[in-house]
């Protein structure tokens, strides 16, 4: 597919069938997140396949909304960045991108669930709440030395989305020469 067209097509899916999603798209969606831009080629991106539903469901308690169409989603990818390149966010961000792409061309629906810097409602021994990677990393048995940027919810979308427009795509944010 053209990349302006798939550009269009990807849209934020939250409602998700029952169908799994393959391991053989899987691993093609994966291949194209290892594939995405790295800052200073140091490949600071991790990334982890959830595909056991339990699991899933209980990442959809890692922030009080926006995260509930975890609960629906058949696979999920957590896409971190190793803390000790100073560009780790930039190349989990790409990385989410080019799956994000990859994934509207094989025909399946995805959303991004920004985790960085939100808050879980789950609350530590010290009665604060924890941060959505904290809630994640004691779940999913995180190493030290790694963030949660986002975590990336894939599956087959419930209805067909029709491909956005330029114009829904707010052009007036485009300066030439000044602002």
């Amino acid at each position: 597919m053209e990349l302006f067209k798939l550009l269009a097509a990807r849209r934020s899916v939250r409602q998700y069938t029952e169908e799994p999603v393959s391991r053989k798209a899987l691993e093609k969606i994966v291949a194209a997140g290892l594939m995405a831009p790295s800052s200073k080629n140091l490949h600071s991106t991790e990334l982890l396949v959830v595909e056991d539903r339990s699991v899933v469901k209980a990442m959809a308690r890692c922030k009080p909304h926006f995260a509930q169409m975890l609960e629906q989603a058949p696979a999920t990818i957590v896409v971190m960045g190793r803390l000790d390149s100073h560009a780790w966010v930039e190349d989990a961000s790409a990385a989410l991108m080019a799956m994000m792409l990859q994934a509207t061309e094989l025909g399946l629906g995805s959303c991004w669930v920004q985790v960085r810097h939100m808050t879980a409602e789950k609350r530590g021994a010290d009665g604060q709440c924890l941060s959505s990677h904290q809630y994640l990393a004691a779940l999913l048995e995180l190493p030290e030395g790694v963030e949660v940027e986002a975590i990336l919810a894939l599956g087959h979308g419930v209805k067909k989305q029709r491909p956005r427009t330029l114009e829904e795509a707010r052009p007036e944010r485009v300066h030439w020469g000044k602002i």
